[in-house]
């Protein structure tokens, strides 16, 4: 879950750059959650952890935790080209599903 707190420390209270960087990251991440189950589902490790390690970041600048720390557990196993624990695959698509949902209500609630 984003906290708006943190990324509105963060962004200067501007909304017109969380604005911005949500575009962005709609633009760059919007199918994250399918992309992290595809790769899972393969067994692609090394692209799982380029975007559990790409991931992990931005959303790390939301103020986000939870999924930051599946993406940390993700990002670490597969690193090591071992398979992640199904549990965190599945937490890490419910909550960059609901932060999607989240950008999506900012959107709405701005324009």
């Amino acid at each position: 879950m984003i906290n708006f707190d943190v990324l509105r420390e963060y962004m200067d209270n501007d909304d017109e750059i969380i604005l911005a960087v949500f575009q962005a990251y709609i633009e760059e991440h919007n199918n994250s959650a399918e992309t992290i189950e595809a790769l899972y589902a393969v067994q692609d490790w090394p692209q799982l952890f380029i975007a559990a390690h790409s991931l992990k970041g931005i959303l790390a600048s939301f103020g986000e935790e939870e999924t930051v720390t599946r993406l940390e557990n993700i990002e670490g196993m597969s690193r090591d080209n071992t398979a992640p624990d199904k549990a965190d695959i599945d937490a890490a698509i419910e909550g960059l599903n609901h932060i999607n949902v989240q950008i999506n209500d900012y959107f709405v609630t701005k324009q």
